[in-house]
């Protein structure tokens, strides 16, 4: 009785049937990374580098009011931060250093992102912040600078316009500069 086997079922089809299906794995896989590093390369939103700053308001931690256009006629300098973000741990001092250095002639804000009220007073404590901050209730101002991630900084003429920004934790020399740029521009 020796029944031969449907051919569907026979060792080299089943293997056949093993191989395809490990490459449509595998091609599915490559085409989700290539849609993934395309999507990273050209993002949806792109971040203003020039033109008019995108204004904003918003309250402090105490209440008080930040609105970006009472500081037109100085330079901004705005820090997008979070509590948890451990590569703005690494730059804070730097902010920090530069607004005492220059805080008569360059204005610091500092906005807060998905940041728990407590964790962020107690980060700007930690590094004895002196310059105002607050938080970005809704994301509304991340998404107005489609910042991707934080740290992010934006640089702001005293006329209003943007400068550029900087991804990532800015060293002490790179933020010297752009601040040097920003002093330069004459209203």
């Amino acid at each position: 009785m020796n029944e031969a086997l449907p051919p569907e079922n026979t060792p080299e089809s089943r293997s056949s049937q093993g191989k395809l299906m490990v490459g449509s794995i595998a091609f599915v896989g490559i085409l989700l990374v290539a849609v993934f590093y395309w999507g990273v390369l050209n993002p949806p939103t792109k971040r203003p580098e020039s033109g008019m700053a995108p204004l904003f308001e918003l309250q402090t931690y105490d209440g008080d009011p930040i609105r970006l256009i009472d500081y037109r006629g100085k330079p901004v300098v705005v820090n997008f931060w979070a509590s948890w973000c451990l590569s703005c741990r690494d730059e804070q001092p730097i902010l920090e250093a530069a607004w005492r250095k220059y805080k008569d002639q360059v204005m610091f804000l500092g906005i807060a992102y998905l940041d728990q009220e407590a964790n962020a007073r107690a980060y700007m404590e930690e590094f004895d912040v002196t310059y105002p901050y607050g938080p970005d209730m809704g994301s509304r101002i991340y998404t107005a600078y489609h910042v991707q991630g934080v740290p992010e900084t934006f640089f702001i003429d005293a006329e209003g316009k943007l400068h550029g920004f900087h991804v990532g934790p800015i060293s002490a020399s790179a933020l010297d500069e752009r601040i040097q740029q920003l002093l330069a521009v004459v209203p």
